[in-house]
């Protein structure tokens, strides 16, 4: 299941995943990753860490990714005891 969030051209501020456990206890990640891609696959921020904090994980989102309207994958790699787990947002990126 992918999550969803829409940003304006140009806008500049944090995405964040609340993550919890399947039976919806807080889940606290060891560490976390993100990487962007275009809806196309093509790589537009590299793997990066994540700031992390209780059960939720936030990334910067600048204008290298919103300068342009479209949709965008934000790829999360989220560590826990020598686990990684994966989850995408769809990053919708709209015209002012």
């Amino acid at each position: 299941m992918n999550t969803y969030q829409s940003f304006y051209q140009n806008e500049v501020r944090a995405l964040e995943l609340t993550i919890n456990d399947q039976d919806g206890y807080s889940f606290s990640p060891s560490g976390a990753y993100t990487q962007i891609k275009t809806d196309a696959g093509v790589q537009v921020i590299e793997e990066q860490a994540a700031m992390v904090y209780d059960n939720k994980i936030r990334t910067l989102i600048g204008t290298t990714v919103t300068s342009l309207p479209g949709k965008y994958k934000v790829i999360w790699k989220i560590k826990q005891a020598g686990h990684s787990f994966y989850h995408i947002t769809i990053l919708e990126v709209q015209e002012l």
